[in-house]
């Protein structure tokens, strides 16, 4: 693909510019502070879209460099010709208007782009950053040549983009590892292990205690029994041996005594479900009473029967002592009425009724009496024996207690180690996935290296050495990661380099990536031709354009020259005048 026309609407310092592109070479002549950057910044952001703020990757925005300073308007338009299809792509760089629409100019439908803002995915499938990386090649005068190809080429050998440093990459990756070290958790953990370790015969403790309380609810058992036999009474028979009376009445008491200790541990919930039983069946019995007998609804029913007549009678043509004595009979009618009513159900009733009890309900009364002195008998006689195995047991019972607590504490204390162990696993989890990118950063770079030196490095020693006229014929690195070039006399580090000489290998390599890394057809834009410094370097770099057979170039120069030394080699040229 390529640009044929170009209208730069609103950009920069241009308002409405027409420029006609061709295929081969096109050269841009202007001179300084023409504008020949803000072209460049206009065709790669018509194509890719100008950001406000920088991306993850870093690329510089000029957003507010390019942005109009006395227009409302940041647009432009290109045609771009796609084998036999032309396209007109039409774009807003303004931040929140729509961005870029496409539009089919053969059909006149606009083609829905694949990824918004871009045209990566539609016509093409190069990203903004490898087209920065292979296809546009800018060198400012006043940015550090040397450093900037140290890092570009590194970046690009290593990691196979020039806005990934491999060396920052991993190293904050590192850092990143550290600060992921779970050193408090593990020193959490092991302060928590110590403790819950104190724990660990609680539950044995909390068994014996329970085996206790089981041996001392059997020892009351069996003292109850002995206590049952001593408490029959001695009789001497008359052949004179002697004998225990068996008293069944001493021995059912003393079985009612034995059993309630045997249930004590289940005597509160016999009586809660007691109780329970006996609520629901007060609940059962309490029936609400009808709405129509209660006193508010039977007194306002009255008061309104007699509303209704006194209504009637003044309505009627009745004289005034008729009417009267109508309303007075009606209210005695509804008065008794109401009273009546009341008696049936036995409102005036006494709730208490007084009568003198007989000789059986008398008796009845003292057999009554008699049965709660034997039962009161019957807990002095519980207390006098049972106390003291009632105390051992409250002294086990306070024991196991204090136990239980004991293994709520430990219990509290898992639960934090489960909960720390957590976060220390998801931690170390996050420190395998940073260890797993190191390691797949490094297996690409490798990958990226061997590839740049079998194919990358070759092709860009023949540039460098056409671009120097044979001075340097090799780029390499030393054994420290530096760039450093085969000159006739040895190897020379890349910062001993003039800044005029280092410019032209850096043109070398970016043109070198232009040819063996960029996989499409694509305008290939120069920006920056100052370091070629007489006729034969840029016959060199003719001579280099050529070898790349690219479809398009876009050179933007102030040599003014140049032009006659392209049509000098037999190279035909579309000049355009800034």
């Amino acid at each position: 693909m390529y640009l044929t026309k170009l209208l730069i609407r609103d950009f920069g310092l241009f308002h409405n510019k027409n420029m006609d592109l061709q295929k081969g070479i096109n050269i841009i002549y202007g001179a300084e502070q023409s504008g020949k950057s803000t072209v460049r910044d206009f065709l790669v952001g018509l194509m890719y879209g100008i950001p406000r703020r920088e991306g993850i990757t870093k690329v510089r925005s000029n957003y507010e460099l390019r942005k109009p300073k006395n227009s409302n308007g940041y647009s432009g338009t290109a045609y771009i010709q796609d084998d036999d299809k032309t396209f007109l792509v039409d774009r807003s760089f303004l931040a929140g208007a729509k961005k870029a629409s496409v539009l089919d100019v053969g059909s006149g439908r606009e083609v829905r782009l694949t990824n918004a803002d871009t045209i990566s995915g539609t016509l093409c499938e190069t990203d903004k950053n490898t087209f920065l990386d292979t296809k546009c090649i800018a060198v400012d005068e006043d940015d550090d040549v040397k450093l900037d190809m140290q890092d570009y080429l590194t970046n690009i050998t290593l990691t196979g983009t020039s806005n990934i440093d491999k060396v920052k990459a991993i190293k904050y990756l590192e850092n990143e590892k550290k600060s992921h070290i779970p050193k408090p958790l593990i020193r959490r953990l092991d302060e928590l292990d110590e403790r819950i370790a104190e724990y660990d015969t609680v539950d044995d403790d909390i068994a014996a205690v329970e085996a206790e309380i089981k041996t001392l609810n059997e020892e009351f058992v069996m003292e109850a029994e002995r206590r049952k036999r001593v408490a029959r009474r001695m009789v001497e028979n008359e052949d004179g041996t002697v004998t225990y009376e068996n008293d069944a009445e001493i021995d059912e008491k003393i079985d009612r005594i034995t059993e309630r200790e045997r249930n004590i541990g289940v005597s509160n919930k016999a009586i809660d479900k007691e109780l329970e039983r006996e609520k629901e069946k007060q609940k059962e019995e309490k029936k609400d009473i009808p709405f129509y007998d209660r006193i508010p609804v039977i007194l306002g029913t009255g008061l309104l029967v007699i509303l209704i007549i006194a209504a009637i009678v003044y309505i009627l043509p009745f004289e005034d002592v008729i009417r009267k004595l109508f309303i007075i009979f009606t209210c005695l009618f509804v008065l008794f009425t109401i009273l009546d009513g009341f008696k049936a159900k036995g409102f005036f009733d006494s709730s208490e009724v007084s009568e003198t009890p007989d000789e059986e309900e008398f008796k009845k009364v003292l057999t009554e009496l008699k049965e709660e002195a034997e039962e009161q008998e019957e807990i002095e006689f519980d207390m006098t024996f049972a106390k003291e195995y009632q105390d051992k047991k409250a002294v086990l019972k306070e024991k196991e207690n204090a136990l239980i607590e004991r293994r709520n504490e430990r219990n509290k204390l898992r639960h934090e180690f489960d909960m720390v162990f957590k976060k220390k696993s998801e931690l170390e989890d996050e420190i395998n996935a940073i260890d797993l990118a190191i390691q797949k950063i490094n297996s690409l770079s490798d990958r990226y290296r061997a590839d740049a030196f079998k194919n990358l490095l070759g092709n860009v020693s023949r540039y460098i050495g056409s671009l120097t006229q044979g001075e340097f014929s090799e780029l390499t690195f030393d054994d420290r990661g530096d760039i450093i070039l085969k000159a006739d006399y040895g190897f020379v580090p890349l910062y001993r380099l003039t800044d005029a000489d280092a410019g032209k290998v850096y043109l070398a390599v970016r043109l070198s990536i232009a040819k063996y890394l960029a996989k499409e057809k694509m305008p290939l834009i120069i920006d920056g031709t100052q370091m070629l410094e007489n006729a034969s370097e840029v016959k060199s770099l003719v001579d280099c354009l050529m070898d790349m057979k690219e479809e398009q170039i876009i050179i933007l120069t102030d040599d003014w020259g140049m032009d006659s030394i392209f049509k000098s080699k037999g190279v035909a040229t579309n000049l355009i005048q800034l």
